[in-house]
């Protein structure tokens, strides 16, 4: 039996766009044809069809559909600009594909598909529909299916609905019952408005009871009979009966449009070359290999020919299952191993070869060579004994060879030693793409075009040292396989971006460095957040009586209904802001009462925040502490787009730093018992960046005469001669950072507390006396216009979205933050840069070690007796080993026995 797919093409390039967002190239965004043609793939691989057909939308207005009912899909909003960009590249990528594309003005792509398929169902021909909407299933018949994306179990790509049965799983209705549903129930994302206050539950007690809407009408009277059908329900099913009949015509799929049907028309095959050149233009390296292009290929090839010459033992061939390397035209072996003798020649083959990928799971260690892919258990009695195992590792980790993995600090915080830690795919990807915190199934997927389906989607909760050994080396066994496929390519990469003494000599030589941090930890002392705690509980319960006694009930603090409630309708103050559900009481809402005058929101606010305090810092902090009391943060290179580390686990860089409270929970922060906690903080670092880059003359006269800058600004935006006053040196200060994080007018407004229009003055004030700065962001916010992306003093690399976009809003916040990611992201390199040199000189030292970083200060563990000699160390090198042209950096030097002390 012959077999069809017909593509809902908006379902499937949207689900593409949403997945790959940040995919593009210098000239145009590229992520939703990248999705579309792994999805694409994937259906030819999973579906091996005869005949291809893809349905496009067409604009709302012209629908007939609109015609009927104006406000049909008016709610919708408009397709996003970077999307639009890219419909007529998935054209191409469907015309290279040999795809015939419909169209049909006045009907969207669900008639279309609907139509087509009958055709094909009535000449026997098999059909599968590729789509996400489920109203698609009221298609289903003996030869039509739906194939519902991305909605697949365990390792399914698709969810097929086959038959009645399984329509009825999915909808609870029968397919040519799903009309009369969405009579009644309506669908908000179409602008199909149904019956008020009817859902699924009540809508299918009806139709199950009476069939469809004609039965509904026609035992009205009986329908409050039925459970959970009110009078209330009856009457709105009375009122809006016209509603219902026409929700049911709009969600009915209109078969008899007319379609340009030959079955011949919808035979498929590539055109390679052509491409081969889409492909190239896009940027799509790994698909070019995926696929074994090149250039001045035959101009046409059937796709079925390419399949007849690839099996499935063979899939370094397969177009589409391939690997991406071209090197690789052999399938390699996968091995458990089980015994000392497989070990060692494991070992002998991986040094001949000299590289290897690893990557380190739950029970073991999958190991890759260009021969063959090695599962080495670890939890497991294989090798003699789990220690033995162990040993093996061990030895194998310290061999002459260039190891490649994904987040080498895993490996390290277990304890293991690695002699030759080459190449971190993850970081390589993050500097490539300045994307955080994707996991390797994501970085696996967007390089290969291959699934990789997370762990829990294969062996949902399963222990995976209950796993039988040889699925879970499998599923680690392929992970680490692409590390090694995709090597190269991201290799290549990095020194075309001229990236490499940025990967080399700084991202990946920090991997160490944060391990060792966060083996180290930090102390704290238990005992003094305990009766912290109890100290923040007195204030809390003085507060909620406080609260209490102006609304003269108690109520739950923590319910914004309640608390609306109280402030809106009993004390009848004046709302600030509405939503969907009632008044607003965020943040901004309680701040502006406030100001207003109305006591009881400054006392929710401080309720609030010493809430957030005590369960966020002061409670939870001694929980996550080690039997020695001390704290273990995770510092991700990856986690923010500037190249900042962040914290996580905890986050220790969130501490609020200018409260009592912040200051307290600091204070709990201690060295252990002869030791002092020395910390040595930039001055001012940003600013100094933004001098250096700027080339402004007043910013570099004021740094090189040792100038309080805060104070100069004040002078220049507040026009003064007089001493500065510490309010007017504090506006200043928020002033100089807020050009750096390009703060609006508004924004600035809302934090000095001033009006918008004394806000735009200030702003204007300062780049009149520092016009090159106003220079330099012009410069940048250009550059970037015209190459999609940013860089730092040292070459780091950021795509920015939205700079080229006609939404004022989208496009100003991208504006925003190109400037910010050259200033913030230069200032995180000379940090790591810095505390690369820094560890030069302690690593091998007992008397010190390098505890915390967070943003431009580095926390140290010394010996009492070595504190100066450290200090005037440290402080040597983060003022002189990174040298500016025209700014000198300066650091600042503090030391207590607690982190409130040393700041």
């Amino acid at each position: 039996m012959k077999r069809a797919v017909l593509l809902d093409v908006s379902a499937i390039m949207y689900r593409a766009f949403f997945a790959h967002m940040n995919f593009k190239t210098k000239n145009e965004p590229t992520g939703a044809v990248f999705g579309f043609t792994n999805t694409l793939l994937s259906i030819i691989d999973e579906f091996s069809p005869d005949y291809i057909g893809a349905a496009f939308d067409v604009k709302r207005s012209t629908l007939k559909r609109s015609e009927k009912y104006k406000d049909y899909k008016s709610a919708r909003k408009p397709i996003p600009e970077d999307l639009v960009t890219q419909i007529p590249r998935i054209e191409d990528l469907l015309d290279c594909f040999g795809i015939e594309k419909f169209k049909i003005d006045g009907h969207e792509a669900d008639d279309v598909i609907g139509a087509l398929a009958k055709k094909l169902s009535a000449d026997n021909i098999e059909v599968y529909i590729i789509t996400g909407d489920k109203d698609l299933s009221q298609l289903v018949d003996d030869n039509i299916n739906i194939a519902l994306l991305g909605k697949g179990e365990g390792k399914e790509r698709f969810k097929i609905l086959r038959t009645e049965e399984d329509v009825v799983e999915q909808l609870g209705v029968k397919p040519n019952d799903i009309p009369d549903l969405f009579g009644l129930i309506g669908d908000a994302s179409d602008g199909i408005p149904g019956v008020r206050k009817i859902g699924s539950k009540k809508a299918l007690v009806m139709l199950q009871k009476y069939k469809n809407l004609e039965g509904v009408y026609n035992h009205i009277d009986e329908l409050s009979d039925l459970p959970g059908i009110g009078k209330g329900l009856v009457k709105n099913i009375e009122e809006d009966k016209d509603l219902a009949f026409l929700s049911r015509d709009l969600a009915t799929i209109d078969l008899e449009i007319p379609v340009d049907y030959d079955p011949h028309k919808l035979q498929h095959g590539i055109e390679k070359n052509r491409l081969y050149n889409l492909f190239k233009n896009l940027e799509f390296k790994a698909l070019i290999k995926k696929l074994n292009l090149k250039e001045q290929e035959p101009e046409k090839e059937a796709l079925e020919e390419h399949k007849k010459n690839s099996s499935k033992e063979n899939k370094q061939m397969s177009l589409f299952g391939g690997k991406v390397s071209e090197e690789i035209v052999v399938e390699r072996e996968n091995k458990i191993i089980t015994t000392e003798d497989m070990f060692e020649d494991m070992l002998k083959k991986a040094k001949s070869e000299k590289i290897a990928a690893i990557l380190y799971g739950d029970c073991g260690i999958s190991v890759t060579l260009k021969s063959g892919n090695y599962y080495m258990p670890l939890s497991h009695d294989y090798i003699g004994s789990e220690n033995n195992s162990i040993e093996l590792l061990k030895k194998f980790l310290s061999a002459d060879i260039e190891f490649i993995s994904y987040k080498f600090k895993d490996i390290l915080n277990e304890g293991y030693e690695i002699k030759n830690i080459h190449f971190d795919v993850m970081i390589a990807y993050f500097l490539l793409t300045a994307q955080t915190k994707e996991s390797i199934e994501v970085v696996l997927h967007n390089e290969t075009g291959d699934d990789f389906p997370l762990y829990k989607d294969i062996f949902g909760k399963e222990d995976p040292s209950k796993l039988p050994v040889e699925e879970y080396g499998e599923f680690m066994m392929k992970r680490s396989e692409s590390l090694y496929d995709i090597y190269k390519d991201l290799k290549n990469r990095i020194e075309l971006e001229d990236m490499h003494d940025l990967f080399y000599n700084v991202e990946m030589k920090l991997i160490l460095i944060l391990s060792k941090m966060e083996q180290e930890g930090i102390a704290i002392d238990p005992e003094y957040f305990r009766e912290f705690s109890l100290e923040l509980s007195d204030k809390l319960q003085e507060l909620k009586k406080n609260i209490f006694k102006i609304s003269e009930e108690e109520f739950n603090l923590n319910s914004p209904k309640q608390l609306a409630e109280i402030l809106f309708m009993k004390l009848n103050i004046e709302p600030v802001s509405k939503t969907k559900t009632g008044f607003s009481t965020n943040v901004d809402v309680l701040e502006t009462l406030r100001d207003r005058g109305e006591k009881i929101a400054e006392y929710i606010l401080d309720y609030r925040k010493l809430t957030k305090l005590q369960s966020t810092y002061v409670d939870a902090l001694p929980k996550l502490a080690d039997e020695r009391n001390r704290l273990h943060t995770t510092f991700n290179q990856t986690g923010a787009a500037t190249g900042r580390l962040s914290s996580s686990n905890p986050n220790l860089q969130n501490i609020p730093v200018k409260s009592d409270e912040g200051i307290k929970i600091r204070r709990g922060f201690i060295s252990d018992k002869g030791n002092t906690l020395l910390a040595i903080d930039y001055s001012q670092i940003e600013l100094r960046v933004l001098a250096e880059l700027s080339k402004d003359e007043t910013l570099i006269k004021a740094y090189s005469d040792g100038l309080d800058l805060h104070d100069l600004t004040a002078k220049k935006i507040f026009d003064i001669d007089t001493d500065v006053t510490r309010s007017q040196r504090t506006m200043a200060k928020i002033v100089n950072f807020s050009i750096i994080y390009g703060k609006t007018p508004f924004g600035l407004s809302k934090e000095l507390g001033i009006s918008q229009k004394d806000a735009k003055e200030y702003i204007k004030r300062y780049f009149e006396q520092y016009p090159r700065v106003k220079e330099l962001e012009e410069k940048i916010i250009k550059n970037a216009e015209e190459t999609g992306y940013v860089k730092t003093y040292f070459g780091r690399k950021r795509s920015v979205d939205g700079i080229s976009s006609k939404n004022g809003n989208i496009k100003k916040q991208a504006d925003r933050m190109a400037v910010n990611t050259v200033i913030q992201g230069t200032a995180a390199d000379i940090l790591k840069k810095v505390m690369i040199e820094i560890d030069k000189k302690i690593k091998d030292k007992n008397d010190i070690k390098m505890n915390l970083q967070v943003h431009d200060e580095l926390i140290f563990e010394v010996k009492d007796e070595s504190v100066e000699k450290y200090a005037d160390l440290i402080k040597n090198i983060m003022e002189n080993s990174i040298k500016f042209k025209n700014v000198k950096l300066e650091a600042n030097v503090a030391q207590g026995k607690n982190w409130a002390e040393a700041k």
